[in-house]
């Protein structure tokens, strides 16, 4: 069967979606100090529609199953991309609160956006454009799709992950080193985060035992009170998402070690699965802090 019409229609998505000249593009860049991070949204939502549609157009297919194909994953990127605007975006209300918070709570929120899951993506994946684009076109890059989908089996991005290594690197030692590098500096951010979350919940337990203790002196309002504890909810909640985000990170880290020793067998990869069980036990460390949080 002549699928040229889906790939046609899958290749014209790709460019629009990778350059944008309005709609999703400008809207998640109306504030200025976001604009990186919605370029790293919209960067790992294509890359990863991208895989879709090109492991799609490298399977045998059946009547429209490529257009679905294709047509499904348009969908979801362009559904997934409005659902994040609001989040990227959030406005004068979110700035305005950003005024009152102290330099650890500050610092806390910076730090926090490297776990987000659309921000490390974009970040460990977005070079990978160019050897993405090699495979659409067919510049000699069937060999890296191939291994891409391989890593579907662990997760599709920890495939992308690693044929972009690939590409960047011509030596599997070289490869394996640049992965272990990256989860070092997981590790580094990992503890530098730890750091500023002890430091924001000694605030926190500082601020709440203050206003406590005006309160039953009749020098504070239960309202008062109130936004005390809305205050530390919302660090709470910083901390929870960093540690879903360092999950997934370490989710795709491992399911890109698994794909690189199924590929390279006889390679020596302690030195990543060291670091990657680091990282895994400062996650354990981000989780205890999260759940130490109370506002009791």
């Amino acid at each position: 069967m002549d699928n040229s019409n889906g790939i046609s229609t899958f290749l014209s998505w790709f460019q629009s979606s990778l350059f944008p000249d309005n709609g999703l593009g400008l809207a998640m860049s109306h504030h200025a100090s976001d604009r990186q991070t919605a370029s790293n949204i919209r960067f790992s939502l294509v890359l990863t529609a991208a895989v879709c549609g090109l492991i799609a157009t490298g399977c045998e297919t059946t009547g429209g199953k490529l257009g679905e194909s294709v047509t499904g994953a348009t969908s979801w990127v362009k559904g997934m991309g409005q659902d994040l605007v609001s989040k990227v975006s959030p406005g004068t209300a979110s700035s305005e609160a950003e005024k009152d918070l102290t330099a650890d709570e500050k610092r806390l929120r910076e730090q926090s956006k490297a776990f987000q899951k659309t921000v490390w993506e974009g970040a460990l994946v977005g070079a990978g454009a160019g050897a993405l684009w090699g495979v659409i076109r067919g510049d000699n890059g069937s060999e890296i799709l191939k291994k891409a989908a391989i890593g579907g089996a662990v997760g599709g991005l920890a495939g992308v992950y690693v044929a972009q290594k690939q590409k960047q690197y011509s030596s599997k030692e070289d490869q394996l080193e640049s992965m272990t590098s990256d989860v070092r500096q997981s590790n580094a951010e990992t503890k530098d985060l730890i750091a500023s979350v002890k430091a924001v919940i000694k605030e926190d337990k500082r601020r709440l035992a203050d206003v406590t203790k005006r309160l039953k002196k009749g020098q504070a309002t239960a309202s008062e009170v109130e936004t005390v504890r809305k205050r530390i909810t919302d660090n709470q909640t910083v901390v929870a998402q960093a540690s879903k985000g360092a999950h997934e990170k370490a989710g795709m880290f491992d399911g890109a070690a698994q794909t690189y020793r199924t590929q390279n067998p006889s390679t020596d990869t302690a030195g990543l699965q060291k670091e990657i069980k680091t990282f895994n036990k400062q996650i354990e460390t981000l989780d205890g802090l999260a759940k130490s949080i109370s506002v009791a």
